[in-house]
């Protein structure tokens, strides 16, 4: 199983803390300071993805790993459709819900049959709780899911409009605008996420986020790059004029490159990136593109690099 998730790992590094296209917000509560959507099949389609999927399925491993999640708990990875997460920031805390490639009603069996899994009724529904979180089976091929009975049962309560849900957000569209058809998508309150975590800021960055708003983040493959976007949501038009001029500064220091070594992966691609910035009105938003093979360069010069790493602990753990 560490390979299978070593390998799916590789497949989000570009995608890491996003999500995909626009989320429903009717299924997300109102109470929710972060929200993150999924797209698996527009990332499995996607140049980097496909090519990705591809090399670790040569993995017998790897390929009898995703077999028996197949039969054991009826997920298709090769055909997962969506999720959507969100929570108010606490660590460990989040509802997602999921559609596609799932077989709800194995899982359902699967976990029927375990005796350190509680169920209980809720109307029509049957919640099945465990050690570290809960799920219910919404339809044949999606379920809901959440870090504890609690958020469970209020992700239930607002699919059934019995709590307030969001209402849908301008800054979804202006990421939309930046990046075509975007497989990834992510909204949050960055100030309440901090504070939810409890978690402290230095005194530039504090006054900053302080007169921010929502702040968005999406990444699509568009022809031959993938592109990477950002928009924070100013107080005023006063404070996005400077936030614009921040960014602004940050993307002609991109272009000039950095003596600064952060990693030599990143060393490398960081040159080669394009920004660019823009507002309008209280929102200032950000792209950075890099040319897709170059990433797919890089993320396959890392798997080989593991595939020796591993192949040599393999042998020194042979008995002599």
């Amino acid at each position: 199983m560490k390979t299978l998730a070593f390998s799916l790992g590789l497949i989000a590094i570009p995608f890491a803390f996003l999500s995909a296209s626009p989320p429903n917000f009717k299924q997300v509560s109102k109470q929710a300071n972060w929200v993150a959507h999924i797209d698996f099949q527009s990332i499995l389609k996607s140049k980097i993805g496909s090519h990705i999927f591809s090399e670790i399925k040569k993995d017998p491993n790897v390929a009898q790993q995703i077999a028996g999640i197949k039969a054991a708990l009826g997920i298709d990875i090769e055909n997962l459709g969506s999720a959507t997460a969100y929570g108010s920031g606490k660590e460990d805390e989040a509802v997602i819900l999921a559609k596609g490639g799932i077989n709800s009603s194995q899982i359902e069996g699967f976990a029927s049959l375990n005796e350190n899994i509680q169920v209980q009724e809720r109307g029509n529904q049957t919640l099945y709780s465990f050690k570290k979180g809960a799920f219910c089976k919404l339809g044949p091929d999606s379920v809901i899911m959440g870090s504890n009975m609690k958020l469970l049962g209020h992700g239930l309560d607002v699919l059934s409009g019995k709590s307030p849900a969001q209402s849908e957000k301008r800054m979804t569209s202006l990421l939309a605008e930046m990046v075509d058809q975007p497989m990834a998508l992510m909204t949050m309150h960055l100030t309440k996420v901090m504070t939810e975590q409890e978690r402290s800021l230095s005194v530039p960055e504090a006054a900053l986020l302080k007169k921010t708003g929502l702040m968005g983040f999406a990444l699509g493959e568009s022809g031959q790059s993938m592109r990477m976007a950002m928009v924070m949501q100013a107080e005023n038009e006063e404070t996005a004029v400077h936030l614009e001029n921040i960014l602004r500064g940050a993307s002609s220091l991109m272009a000039l490159g950095t003596d600064i070594q952060i990693q030599p992966e990143l060393d490398e691609i960081l040159p080669k990136m394009k920004s660019s910035v823009s507002r309008t009105k209280k929102n200032v938003g950000m792209m950075i593109e890099v040319e897709t093979d170059l990433l797919l360069e890089k993320i396959s010069e890392e798997m080989q690099r593991r595939a020796a790493k591993q192949s040599i602990s393999n042998q020194d753990s042979l008995p002599r």
